[in-house]
């Protein structure tokens, strides 16, 4: 079992970044074009032919859907809702109309704008949406993406953009800004409205690239030299692989504190005194693990093999590739399907909260897979409960038994209610903040340097390790390993050279 921390904790709200850039030639120069953005979808919804829920149909698309996104339309001259805001969007070769809330993981194509004449920024596209401020004669922007407001408020332009200022989202009126070059979007500097996790095509983060292009990638990216060889060795094994260089601007000797704080990341009694700080238990079975193991298990450079780079994989859910079959390899070596949990029912979790059922499968087999009173139906006042991802298990003498209380409020009596109770909860407070991968969950750089060493769904140091290595397994064999697989790599500031175990 691997030791948790609560997961219920206020979160902040954090807008994070988006990271992929179609690779070019190193002697090529950017042309200007209108700036389009990417997302997929998020639930089963309809393609429509307009910005209208009574529009006709085009077509039906999966959650999991990769989309390209030409243009936000308003509906409303004042209303900012998703309600009032459609995203015109090219899907599986189909162009149409669905609702703004309907895409999560977008990433935008970024062009820069220089300001022609002093300009009101809004809320949303239209001169009736509220102003926030002014642009300056002269300032230069990042444009993301086209908007088109209502008709009687498009001002002097049917188009308008939707454009960045400082760390929010804002619009202008077309005529206002000139475009003056594409630009790859920032590898881990700035925000994005995206709710969820990085994906995209893969050639989009340096997959199906030659050699030499992906030399370059991974300059332009900012990888450190010392991440480079083992990227070079992967990128060859699987070419239409994409990697994506996450910029946490943490410095590793931040970093490393304050994952050495006591309670924070823990070895089990059965590694030897070597892996511990100190001799005494945190909590029963588990000690602290000393600075050593900590710095070998938080630097990502030790983990960029087939074996373990699943663990930076993005886990929202994949429907062309997360299916029954690979899930039951994960789930066929333990008890979990003893007690009725079968691989559909991680399945349907995984497509209602846009989770991989993968990723869920392996982390209820590293939780429980031997076996566990948190699997076999243990009644709680009066009721059988279920808490496969041992959700709420930490602290005190009896972390099990919390869990299991845990489960009875939340209702999980069946596995089912259990496995989807507990995706919903890992999408929540989990995915859509940031900690979109194994590696996210369990050191949390993707929010900044305080939040190190909190908010992580597990204190033990091994396991991104452990379940890394199930998924790949599991995705081997059922040849997913071909599949344009998409991996965000953290780097730190003033890294040192390698780092080691005991």
């Amino acid at each position: 079992m691997q030791r948790q921390t609560a997961i219920r904790i206020n979160p902040v709200i954090i807008l994070l970044v988006a990271a992929a850039f179609i690779m070019l030639a190193a002697t090529a120069s950017f042309a200007v074009s209108a700036p389009e953005a990417s997302g997929t979808i998020n639930a089963s919804v309809v393609l429509r032919k307009s910005a209208s829920t009574s529009s006709k149909k085009v077509t039906k698309l999966s959650p999991g859907t990769y989309v390209t996104i030409h243009k936000e339309v308003f509906k409303s001259k004042t209303g900012t809702g998703s309600k009032n805001r459609w995203y015109h969007v090219t899907a599986n070769g189909k162009k149409g109309y669905v609702r703004v809330n309907r895409v999560d993981n977008i990433a935008f194509d970024t062009v820069n704008g220089n300001v022609k004449s002093s300009v009101a920024y809004r809320k949303g596209a239209g001169t009736k949406m509220k102003k926030v401020g002014k642009f300056k004669k002269g300032a230069n922007i990042s444009v993301c993406l086209k908007a088109k407001p209502v008709g009687s408020t498009r001002g002097s332009s049917w188009t308008w953009y939707r454009v960045k200022a400082g760390s929010n989202y804002y619009y202008v009126c077309s005529n206002k800004v000139k475009l003056t070059a594409d630009v790859p979007p920032e590898a881990g500097t700035g925000p994005t409205v995206r709710t969820g996790s990085i994906l995209g095509p893969s050639n989009a983060a340096g997959g199906n690239l030659s050699d030499a292009d992906f030399e370059v990638y991974m300059t332009q990216q900012g990888f450190p030299d010392s991440y480079k060889k083992k990227l070079r060795e992967l990128h060859k094994a699987h070419r239409n692989w994409g990697f994506i260089a996450y910029h946490t601007n943490i410095s590793w000797s931040t970093a490393l504190s304050k994952e050495t704080r006591s309670g924070v990341s823990l070895v089990h009694s059965s590694y030897g005194s070597g892996y511990r700080s100190g001799s005494k238990q945190v909590e029963p079975g588990w000690y602290n693990a000393n600075s050593t193991v900590v710095a070998y298990y938080l630097d990502p450079r030790n983990f960029l093999t087939e074996d373990r780079v699943m663990m930076f994989e993005d886990l929202t859910y994949k429907p062309a590739y997360h299916t029954a079959s690979v899930v039951s390899t994960i789930l066929q070596p333990t008890k979990l399907p003893t007690y009725g949990f079968t691989p559909n029912i991680f399945v349907d979790a995984g497509a209602a909260n846009n989770v991989s059922p993968v990723f869920l499968a392996s982390r209820a087999r590293q939780e429980v897979g031997g076996g566990s009173d948190a699997i076999n139906g243990s009644t709680i006042l009066g009721k059988k409960v279920y808490n496969p991802f041992n959700i709420g298990a930490f602290g005190g003498t009896n972390p099990l038994y919390q869990g299991l209380l845990y489960a009875y409020a939340a209702g999980w009596t069946t596995p089912a209610a259990a496995v989807s109770g507990g995706a919903a909860e890992l999408s929540k407070y989990y995915i859509s903040k940031g900690q979109h991968t194994i590696y996210y969950q369990r050191f949390n750089a993707r929010n900044g340097s305080g939040s190190m060493g909190t908010h992580q769904y597990m204190t033990n140091i091994h396991a991104p390790y452990n379940e890394s290595y199930n998924t790949k397994t599991s995705y081997q064999k059922y040849g997913i390993l071909s599949q344009p697989l998409v991996f965000e790599i953290p780097i730190y500031t003033g890294m040192p050279s390698k780092t080691k175990l005991p």
